[in-house]
């Protein structure tokens, strides 16, 4: 045996176990845990159980139209399903609304709803300025300041003051509590005295007209945030900053919620707190994001972090997550990122190169130290039935994208609604399946530049190899782009006279 396994036999390696988590890692009960996909080796189910792993944060990166958002879907329909837990979007980019009303939830829309950045939601007012004045330090250039932070905190304290608040004791009657105009207006008030003020005054000015007065008035029940499922649609703010800004105070009011809750020694969840795209919130270390990340099992809390670059995640969350699923990602420097936080083989870095949509490489940190990998590849995220995927390919491009995220895609390229359906329908009339060189002439003849259809192109996934493949293949591609353009609408006259002539009939 010994002298088999020393030749040609062995160097098959046919004994030795893919690398794959054992099983009992793995496979849980379906009453206490949320399936979500078989293993690409061996074919195993996952079951994610919290109780198995170190906490029941989970962080996911991969390009746009990888599959995260549908992963997120699947696993908050499930989770509250099987835990009963709650659930608050905090939705960057407005992708999450229709979703959320359609499953019974709730949305709140910052433009018609408002946040008063001085309510106290349960903080001491001692507590809030601090809280309000280094949201301030990470989304403003006030930390280059020391004098105008100064200012800018003690006016704030002076207008908790000036309501008969006191600093250091939480309010324990209902009382009217100052806004970011007040702020203002005291900063204002010593401006003609001191240079440094005018500037902090300019500064809370500024914030107030490019937020149209979103943080003066609550208007947004802060408890009702925890309730369900509720969605905080930030897309119509018009910064990242004043997205940013909104996204923090809610984080920071669920904090201190957090941290008044019973202590859970059990590891249930009762709310996951979704942060999708909040790249300026969750690289930063002061974010109470890593907070959360660092104390909310203890108390039944997890948080999902999404990106589409990893490095807009800081490497606290990666460390701390409990479950990380890395969806296909375009740039080397980028997976070296992830793979610097997460360790993992050469194996599994040339294997998630070709990953499709739905399929990522999962990294679990277990709560009991087991001697066997923590990686697998999900072969694909089997959630519920949300995604319809169209595909692009040609030489050697092949790549695919939900069909919903598609059209919100057209549409960021500047083409009308119009035109995005045609280009919609021509993938259903060719069963969601296009080749590039017709997928690119289409975009061109639709308005589209070429030099936005390949940048269009490299952000669906497309290399550099891929694009000089497509181009190559047929120089006169606005032409054909141009019949086929033409054939829809002639397509669609014959169905307009069809309906007409039967009309008449």
């Amino acid at each position: 045996m010994q002298k088999a396994m020393s030749g040609e036999l062995g160097s098959r390696r046919f004994l030795v176990r893919p690398p794959e988590p054992a099983p009992e890692m793995l496979l849980s009960l379906p009453s206490s845990s949320i399936y979500l996909g078989k293993t690409l080796l061996l074919h195993v189910p996952f079951f994610w159980n919290p109780k198995k792993l170190v906490n029941p944060h989970i962080c996911i990166c991969g390009i746009t139209g990888s599959g995260k958002s549908y992963l997120i879907k699947s696993f908050i329909t499930r989770a509250r399903l099987i835990f009963g837990a709650r659930a608050l979007i905090l939705d960057w980019a407005g992708e999450y609304s229709e979703w959320v009303r359609l499953a019974g939830g709730k949305v709140v829309s910052f433009g018609k709803d408002g946040l008063n950045l001085l309510d106290l939601g349960g903080s001491t007012a001692h507590a809030r300025t601090r809280q309000v004045v280094e949201s301030l330090e990470m989304l403003t250039d006030l930390q280059s300041f020391p004098k105008q932070r100064r200012l800018t905190e003690d006016a704030i304290e002076q207008a908790f003051l000036s309501m008969g608040l006191k600093l250091h004791q939480p309010m324990r009657r209902k009382k009217r509590q100052p806004t970011l105009e007040q702020v203002h207006a005291i900063l204002k008030k010593n401006s003609s005295r001191d240079p440094e003020a005018a500037e902090a005054a300019r500064r809370i000015r500024t914030l107030l007209l490019s937020s149209g007065k979103s943080f003066c008035s609550t208007t947004i029940g802060m408890n009702d945030l925890l309730s369900g499922l509720v969605c905080v649609d930030l897309h119509s703010l018009p910064t990242e900053s004043l997205r940013s800004l909104a996204g923090l105070s809610i984080l920071q009011f669920v904090k201190e919620k957090m941290r008044n809750e019973p202590y859970r020694p059990e590891g249930g969840v009762s709310l996951f707190v979704v942060v999708d795209e909040a790249w300026k919130i969750a690289a930063d270390e002061r974010s109470d994001v890593i907070s959360i990340v660092r104390e909310g099992r203890k108390y039944g809390f997890g948080i999902i972090v999404a990106s589409q670059n990893p490095t807009d995640v800081h490497k606290s969350i990666f460390s701390n997550a409990g479950t990380t699923f890395l969806f296909r990602l375009t740039l080397s420097s980028e997976r070296e990122y992830v793979r610097s936080s997460l360790t993992y083989s050469d194996y599994y870095e040339e294997i998630s190169h070709g990953m499709g949509v739905g399929t990522a490489l999962v990294h679990l940190e277990m709560a009991q130290p087991l001697r066997c990998p923590r990686n697998f590849i999900l072969e694909k995220v089997d959630g519920e039935p949300l995604m319809r995927l169209a595909r692009i390919r040609g030489g050697r491009m092949d790549v695919e994208i939900e069909k919903d995220e598609l059209g919100r895609r057209l549409l960021s390229l500047g083409l009308s609604d119009r035109k995005s359906s045609e280009i919609l329908s021509e993938f259903e009339r060719s069963s969601f399946s296009l080749e590039a060189e017709r997928f690119s002439s289409l975009l061109e003849s639709a308005g589209a530049t070429r030099a936005s259809v390949l940048s269009f192109l490299r952000e669906l996934g497309a290399s550099e190899k891929d694009l000089l493949g497509v181009y190559s293949a047929s120089r006169p591609g606005r032409h054909q782009g141009g019949e086929a353009m033409l054939r829809l609408k002639k397509n669609n006259l014959r169905k307009n006279k069809s309906k007409g002539g039967g009309e008449r009939a």
